[in-house]
């Protein structure tokens, strides 16, 4: 009996995991975190948040499909080359959503994308 608790316990522990990658990958939850963090960091507005969200959209698609080239190229992806990529998008991506937001906000997002790239550089340290 103990045996079987236990290879169920290891399945239901394996099958979650198996979500919560799928979760990371699935652009409508990766879009959703973004906006939520986005909306959270800087306080938007629903008007602002109806506003921005064609911006960040098209940008995680621009940096989806880059990413999706990048692979197909094949052999190991330049890890300086995307991060030259991503920053670039990120600017640009920025720069629009500006036109949104107030200037205390502009500088909230300053801060929020300092945050995110500190968090990004943990994690590749971890891997």
């Amino acid at each position: 009996m103990k045996k079987l608790l236990l290879v169920v316990f290891v399945a239901i522990l394996a099958m979650g995991s198996g979500f919560a990658q799928q979760g990371q990958r699935d652009p409508a939850a990766r879009l959703q975190r973004e906006l939520d963090g986005l909306t959270t960091e800087l306080g938007l507005s629903k008007d602002q948040v109806a506003k921005i969200t064609p911006i960040v959209t098209e940008g995680q698609k621009k940096w989806s499909d880059l990413r999706t080239k990048m692979r197909e190229a094949g052999g190991t992806p330049d890890r300086a080359k995307m991060g030259e990529e991503r920053a670039k998008m990120t600017a640009e991506t920025d720069k629009a959503l500006k036109a949104v937001l107030t200037a205390e906000q502009g500088v909230k997002l300053d801060a929020y994308r300092k945050k995110q790239a500190e968090e990004r550089a943990k994690q590749q340290q971890g891997q």
